[in-house]
């Protein structure tokens, strides 16, 4: 897959792959934290911090990357076994939650 970008204002800040969207800043408003069969790994790289998503739950879950100081993602459809990655150029990795 490739690397989608979306534009917010005048700055590109939220690269998603798989074409999630963004929802508004500080909005939070999702369910609760994703289980623990949503791996989750952040890591800090020169071009922002790279999410890796993988679903370990036996099932399709819907997820939610919630951004401090930026746009969250949109609800990600993750079938069993499956995996996305986001980069968050602006903004922090907060949590993930079920959506």
């Amino acid at each position: 897959m490739r690397f989608r970008q979306h534009a917010a204002a005048a700055a590109t800040a939220l690269t998603v792959l798989g074409g999630a969207l963004a929802t508004a800043p500080a909005a939070h408003a999702a369910g609760g934290t994703a289980p623990a069969c949503i791996a989750r790994v952040v890591d800090e790289m020169p071009d922002g911090q790279h999410v890796w998503l993988q679903n370990n739950c036996g099932r399709t879950m819907h997820v939610k990357v919630i951004v401090d100081g930026w746009y969250d993602s949109s609800c990600l459809r993750l079938a069993d076994r499956a995996t996305r990655e986001l980069v968050l150029k602006v903004g922090t990795y907060h949590k993930t939650v079920v959506c």
